[in-house]
C-alpha cells in the first residue's frame, strides 16, 4: 500500500489500495499492469464503473506513485477521447477527468459515439485502460491482456457462468496475445478460502471458472411461469400463468393492481411493492410479446391464423422445446387465449396488418390507435418536430416505462430534457437544466441527485429507443385517418422518430450520423463548421468530397475510429 497523506481538512483514507475495497484493489492492481499490456476492470454495475473512475482520478491527482496508463497510449489519441467525452458530457464528469490519464469507461451509459470510439482505440492498441461492465463481453472483440474482475455479481445476482466465461474470453485473444490472465481483486477469497464461515467465496470463485457449471439455455417466456418471489427470494406465491392472462385481457389496470396488493398482504414475508410490481409488469411485458408475435403472423394467409396454425407457432417457440410436458401444454393454452383475444378485438385485416406492425401488444396498441384518432386533427396541423413533441408527451410518458425516466420528481423538467435532446444539447447541458430546475431523483421514500450517467439513460435509453417505438406506431396508425395531408404527416413524424433516435437538431445532422459518424457533437460540428445543408445521404458524401481538406481538418480533433469512416467517404 502507499500513504498518500491528507490533503487539509479532507477525511479521505490515507492508504492506497485500502484494505477490503475491491474497487481500490482493482485499480491498483490495473495500474500496476498497466505497462505490461491492455487491461479491463470489469465491475457488476454501471455505477461501479462511474465509482472507479473517479477513485482514479483522486488517486493520481493525489501523487500514487505509479505510471499511469496514458504514459503507454497514443498522447494524440488520449487528447481526442478526451476533447470527445469533454464535449459530450462536460469537463467535470468522472469519465472525462479519467479520460485525461488514458482511463476509460465502457458500460450502458457511455454515450454510443464514445464506446465506439475507445472499442476501435483498444482494438489498435492507441490506449490500454478501460473500466466495464458486461457490455464488454457483447460481442466485442478486444485485445485484453489482463482482466480484473471487481465483484462476481451484477445487481442483486451472481454472474452466470456462461456470461462469465464469454467475459473472461476477451483476455488472450487468439491472434493478439499468447495468454491472458483474470485477477480477483477481493484478497478475502483466497485468504479465507478455509475458514468455515467464508469458504463460500471460494468454492463460487471455483463453480464460476469450471465450464461444466454453465447453466443450461432458457427461455424468457418460461419465466411466465414461475411463481411470485419475495425480495430475498427465500418465499414465494403461485401465480397460474393462465389465469392472469385472462384477467389482463379482461382489465389490465385491475389485472396490475391485483398483484400488486400482494406486497400489502406479505409484506412480513419481504414482498415489497416494487419488487412484485416489477415481476407483474415482466409478466405483461411477456404475454405482449406472445400478442405482438402472432400478430406479425397473422395474415401470413388469407384466412388468418387457424387454431392449428397458432398451435405450431407455440411449438416452434424456444420455450416449448425446453418445457416439460404439463408447461407445454399452458404455453399451447397461453397462446389460443391470447389468439381469440385478438381475433375478437381485431376483426378487420388492415388493422391487424397495422397492429402487427407497431411490436407492441394489443393493448398498447389500441391506445396509441385511439390517441391518434382523438388528435388527428392536432396531427396534421402540426409544422415541426417541436410542436410534435409537445402533442405527443402525454403518449410518451404513459408508454415509456423505463428506470430513471419515472423517476423525476418534476416531470416538467423531464419534458424540457426531451426538448433538449432533440435539439441536439449535450448531456452536460443537459444535467445544468437539472440541476437549475432542482429536479430530484425519487429513490423509495428519498431524492437522490442526478449524475451525468442518468441523463445519458434518459436520452439514449428511454427517449431513443422507447420513446421511438412510441413515434413509430403513431406512423402506422396514421393510415387509419381519413383525411388529407396523411403523408405529409407520416414525413414529418419519421423526421420527429428520428431526432428522437439520434437527439439531432437538424435532417442534415441526422444523415450524417446515418452515415457512420455516430457521435452528437461530431454530426453537429461536421455540419455546422462546413456549411452542409444537403439531408440525402449521396449528396452530403459529394459535399464533403468538394471540401475534402476542411473535412479532414474538423475530424483532425475528434478519435481515430471517426478519422477513419471520414477517409473511407473521401476515398
Amino acid at each position: 500500500r502507499f500513504n498518500l497523506g491528507r490533503r487539509g481538512r479532507e477525511r479521505k483514507d490515507r492508504y492506497f489500495p485500502k484494505k477490503g475495497d475491491d474497487q481500490a484493489i482493482a485499480l491498483y492492481l490495473g495500474l500496476k499492469l498497466a505497462p505490461n499490456g491492455s487491461i479491463a476492470v470489469f465491475c457488476g454495475r454501471k455505477s461501479t464503473a462511474a465509482s472507479v473512475c473517479k477513485k482514479a482520478v483522486e488517486v493520481i491527482e493525489r501523487g500514487a506513485p505509479l505510471a499511469l496508463p496514458s504514459d503507454f497510449s497514443d498522447a494524440q489519441e488520449i487528447e481526442r477521447l478526451k476533447h470527445l467525452h469533454v464535449e459530450n458530457l462536460g469537463a467535470d464528469a468522472p469519465a472525462s477527468q479519467s479520460a485525461a490519464h488514458g482511463i476509460f469507461s465502457h458500460h450502458g451509459n457511455t454515450p454510443h459515439g464514445i464506446r465506439l470510439a475507445v472499442e476501435h482505440a483498444m482494438r489498435d492498441d492507441l490506449v490500454r485502460f478501460v473500466v466495464c461492465t458486461s457490455t464488454l463481453a457483447q460481442g466485442v472483440n478486444l485485445p485484453i491482456r489482463y482482466l480484473i474482475v471487481t465483484s462476481v455479481y451484477q445487481g442483486m445476482e451472481r454472474i452466470k457462468v456462461r456470461d462469465f466465461h464469454n467475459l473472461i474470453g476477451r483476455a488472450g485473444r487468439a491472434g493478439m496475445h499468447t495468454e491472458g490472465s483474470i485477477l480477483f481483486a477481493d484478497p478475502v477469497i483466497f485468504d479465507k478460502r478455509k475458514a468455515r464461515n467464508d469458504k463460500w467465496r471460494w468454492d463460487q470463485v471455483k463453480e464460476l471458472l469450471e465450464p461444466r457449471n454453465s447453466e443450461p439455455c432458457i427461455s424468457n417466456l418460461l419465466s411466465v411461469f414461475d411463481p411470485i418471489k419475495s425480495d430475498d427470494e427465500k418465499y414465494t406465491i403461485t401465480m397460474k400463468a393462465l389465469g392472469f392472462a385472462k384477467a389482463y385481457i379482461d382489465d389490465p389496470d385491475e389485472a396490475a393492481k391485483l398483484f400488486a396488493g400482494i406486497a400489502a398482504q406479505h409484506g412480513d414475508k419481504k414482498f415489497s411493492r416494487d419488487g412484485v410490481e416489477r415481476q407483474v409488469a415482466w409478466r405483461i411485458s411477456l404475454i405482449c410479446a406472445v400478442e405482438s408475435f402472432l400478430l406479425s403472423h397473422w395474415d401470413e394467409s388469407e384466412d388468418g391464423l387457424s387454431e392449428a396454425d397458432v398451435t405450431r407457432l407455440a411449438e416452434g417457440t424456444l420455450a416449448f422445446f425446453l418445457a416439460d410436458d404439463q408447461k407445454k401444454e399452458h404455453i399451447r393454452e397461453l397462446f389460443q387465449l391470447l389468439a381469440g383475444n385478438i381475433s375478437g378485438n381485431i376483426t378487420d385485416p388492415t388493422r391487424r396488418k397495422i397492429y402487427g406492425r407497431t411490436l407492441y401488444g394489443i393493448q398498447d396498441a389500441k391506445s396509441i390507435e385511439g390517441w391518434v384518432q382523438t388528435n388527428a386533427d392536432s396531427l396534421l396541423s402540426i409544422v415541426d418536430e417541436t410542436e410534435a413533441l409537445d402533442l405527443a408527451w402525454p403518449l410518451l410518458t404513459q408508454h415509456i416505462n423505463s428506470g430513471v425516466f419515472t423517476k423525476f420528481d418534476k416531470p416538467e423538467v423531464l419534458k424540457e430534457i426531451a426538448h433538449g435532446w432533440i435539439g441536439g444539447k449535450s448531456f452536460s447541458d443537459l444535467l445544468k437544466i437539472i440541476r437549475k430546475r432542482k429536479a430530484k431523483m425519487r429513490w423509495g421514500t428519498q431524492r437522490r441527485e442526478f449524475k451525468i450517467d442518468h441523463v445519458v439513460e434518459v436520452c439514449e435509453g428511454a427517449l431513443a429507443y422507447d420513446g421511438a417505438l412510441v413515434v413509430g406506431a403513431v406512423s402506422e396508425f396514421i393510415e387509419t385517418i381519413d383525411q388529407d395531408g396523411t403523408e405529409d404527416l407520416i414525413n414529418r413524424l419519421q423526421i420527429f422518430q428520428k431526432r428522437l433516435k439520434y437527439g439531432l437538431p437538424t435532417e442534415t445532422a441526422i444523415a450524417l450520423y446515418e452515415l457512420g459518424f455516430s457521435d452528437r457533437v461530431i454530426t453537429q460540428d461536421l455540419a455546422a463548421s462546413l456549411n452542409l445543408a444537403a439531408t440525402q445521404k449521396n449528396d452530403l458524401v459529394k459535399a464533403l468530397q468538394k471540401v475534402r481538406d476542411g473535412a479532414g481538418a474538423v475530424m483532425e480533433k475528434y478519435p481515430a475510429y471517426f478519422q477513419e469512416r471520414i477517409n473511407e467517404l473521401l476515398e
